[in-house]
C-alpha cells in the first residue's frame, strides 16, 4: 500500500513572493542530496497557490503559499527516519530558510482512496477538511470514502476533473492545522478549476461534505504545479 505525504506551506517571512517558486524548489533540490531520499519517492509535486487578481473572488485561502504532495512505498521515508541526526540539523536549518516553521508542523502522513484515476493535470484543488466536533473519526471517515466519494466521481466529468484522490491521515494532525482529511483534485488548466470551483455542483459537494466536516473551518487551495518530480509524471 502506498503513502502520501501532503503538507500546507506558508513561505518564510524573509522570501518574496516572486521567490518564492524558486526558492521552495532550491529545498527539494538541497534535501536531494542525501542518500536517504535516493529512490524513494515514487513522485512528487509541489503546488503553488495561484495569485491572479482576476480570480479574486474564487472560495480559496490567500492565507498559504503552497501545497505539496508526494507518494512513496514506505511511510518511513516520509518521515525522515533515513537522516542522520547531523543530516536533520541541515535540513531543519534549510525548512527554515524556506518556510515559517518546520515541516513537521504543516504535513499531513496519509493514505489515498482514489475516487477518479487520470493524470495531474495543470491545476488542483486542494480542500484541508476538519472534522466537525460531534462527528467522531470513523464517521468522518465512513461518510467521506463513501457517500461523498461517490458523489465526487458523478461529478468528476461535469466538473471537468481528470484525477480525484480523499487522502485520510494516519495520525493526529498537527497542532495549528487539525484537519483529518484532504480533497485532492485535478484538472487540465487554472481556467478549468477556477470554473469548476464555483459550479452549482460543487456547491453541492460543499454541502455534502459538511454533513461531517466543520465547513467554515476548512481550506480550500487553487494551485498550480511549479515543480515536479520525476519530470514525466509516473502518476
Amino acid at each position: 500500500m502506498p503513502y502520501k505525504l501532503l503538507y500546507l506551506a506558508r513561505r518564510a517571512p524573509t522570501v518574496a513572493w516572486e521567490d518564492w517558486p524558486r526558492t521552495w524548489k532550491s529545498h527539494a533540490i538541497f534535501a536531494s542530496q542525501f542518500p536517504a531520499m535516493a529512490g524513494t519517492i515514487d513522485w512528487m509535486r509541489y503546488t503553488t497557490r495561484v495569485d491572479d487578481p482576476a480570480l479574486a473572488d474564487l472560495p480559496v485561502s490567500t492565507a498559504h503559499d503552497g501545497v505539496s504532495v508526494a507518494e512513496a512505498p514506505e511511510l518511513a521515508t516520509f518521515q525522515g527516519k533515513g537522516f542522520s541526526p547531523e543530516q536533520r540539523v541541515l535540513i531543519d536549518q534549510d525548512e527554515l530558510r524556506v518556510f515559517d516553521r518546520y515541516t513537521p508542523e504543516f504535513s499531513f502522513y496519509c493514505t489515498e482512496t482514489r475516487v477518479l484515476d487520470g493524470p495531474v493535470g495543470e491545476a488542483a484543488v486542494f480542500r484541508f477538511l476538519r472534522r466537525r466536533a460531534d462527528v467522531s473519526r470513523e464517521a468522518f471517515d465512513a461518510h467521506l470514502k463513501g457517500e461523498f466519494a461517490r458523489l465526487c466521481k458523478e461529478a468528476a466529468d461535469t466538473l471537468g476533473a481528470q484525477r480525484w484522490a480523499l487522502n485520510s491521515t494516519l495520525d493526529a494532525p498537527p497542532t495549528d492545522f487539525p484537519f483529518e482529511a484532504i480533497e485532492e483534485c485535478w484538472f487540465p488548466s487554472i481556467a478549468d478549476a477556477a470554473r469548476a470551483l464555483t459550479s452549482p455542483t460543487m456547491l453541492k459537494l460543499v454541502e455534502d461534505a459538511a454533513k461531517v466536516c466543520d465547513a467554515e473551518r476548512n481550506i480550500t487551495m487553487l494551485t498550480r504545479p511549479t515543480h515536479a518530480w520525476p519530470k514525466p509524471p509516473k502518476p
